[in-house]
């Protein structure tokens, strides 16, 4: 038996917890620095609500024109504090919407599918 190899197996171990205790609680400090944009965004054709709702940062997307439109809840963040990235996930597909504070009245959308193609991709203002 390898004493050196189950001694090095049984530290790391006890460290796997500990790792990925702290790699948890930094995302979440990183989520509270985050402002989350609320409100309506828009343009002549798409309009996009942000908000919070029951605890839960929530999308609501509307094609004008057709009045048609998705809701989602439950963001994950991402990105940094300069351009802060929310993301919800409906099938195959996953909704962003990336924001700056310094830029407060606008956000970018996109929509990715699966393999990591952008099917739309539109600035949108604050309304």
């Amino acid at each position: 038996m390898n004493f050196k190899a189950f001694a090095f197996a049984s530290l790391l171990g006890l460290c796997v917890p500990t790792i990925i205790d702290s790699t948890t609680s930094n995302r979440v400090v990183v989520a509270d620095e985050f402002n989350y944009p609320t409100g309506s965004f828009a343009d002549k054709e798409w309009l996009v609500k942000i908000y919070y709702h029951d605890n839960a940062y929530n999308y609501k997307g509307t094609y004008l024109p057709k009045g048609t439109g998705i809701s989602l809840i439950g963001a994950t963040t991402s990105g940094n504090y300069q351009r802060q990235v929310y993301s919800w996930r409906n099938g195959d597909l996953t909704y962003q919407v990336a924001w700056r504070p310094s830029q407060p009245d606008a956000i970018r959308v996109l929509v990715i599918n699966n393999r990591g193609g952008v099917i739309f991709n539109r600035l949108l203002r604050k309304q």
